[in-house]
């Protein structure tokens, strides 16, 4: 689980390295304003935690060595990059988006040309269908599998439920070739109760042709809360 420990309420940033908070409040975390609550000390900017905290989609944890920033869910979730629909999530691979969230009681596949019609398995279930989209991230050609490797619907009740596979998954191949800046939409499919209130997608990439290699690859949780 990814931690920041922090000794004091504020985080002190180097003047040299961040010059320009001499002429701003404001503060930006990757192009987007993360907080305008900067101010000067004896020479150095500090801006509140809890902004960082927001912007880096972390929640603040008090602890015996001070605060600590902490990926949200704590450490009996898979974590990783977080987010919610619509956020574009870079892992430092792949970029992932969940592009809509649809819960129904059939589906007709769009991505991999047959127009397949899928139903669930059970009379009372629904189908969620979750269609994404991954873009190449790295200079270099790669190629990913479907579905991925840790990939599955968690429920607000901690159960978790598979993606839809053979016949039923809705891609335009098993193995999907990506050159440097490429991307591709899919739909992943999931079978819940009726009653079941979903809550967090985890998807995690396998790059194809090197085994198990998507075992280093952050995962993306995604809140699809509806």
């Amino acid at each position: 689980m990814r931690k920041i420990i922090l000794c004091a309420g504020f985080i002190s940033i180097a003047v040299a390295a961040t010059a320009w908070v001499r002429q701003s409040s404001n503060l930006y975390i990757g192009g987007s304003l993360a907080s305008t609550g900067v101010f000067i000390h004896n020479g150095s900017a500090y801006v509140p935690v809890k902004d960082v905290a927001a912007a880096l989609k972390l929640t603040i944890q008090k602890t015996g060595r001070g605060l600590e920033l902490t990926d949200a869910g704590g450490a009996n979730q898979a974590t990783g990059v977080t987010g919610k629909v619509g956020d574009i999530l870079w892992n430092g691979y792949v970029r992932f988006q969940v592009v809509s969230v649809t819960r129904t009681k059939d589906y007709t596949n769009q991505f991999t040309g047959d127009n397949l019609k899928v139903t669930p398995n059970k009379a009372n279930d629904d189908l969620v269908v979750l269609v994404c989209k991954l873009k190449n991230g790295l200079k270099s050609g790669v190629t990913v599998m479907y579905p991925g490797g840790e990939t599955a619907l968690a429920d607000d009740q901690g159960q978790s439920f598979a993606p839809f596979l053979g016949m039923s998954a809705d891609i335009p191949s098993r193995g999907v070739d990506l050159l440097p800046g490429a991307e591709f939409s899919f739909a992943l499919t999931f079978e819940v109760p009726s009653t079941a209130q979903i809550q967090d997608l985890v998807y995690q990439v396998t790059e194809g042709g090197t085994g198990t290699n998507g075992a280093d690859k952050k995962k993306f949780r995604v809140s699809v809360k509806q």
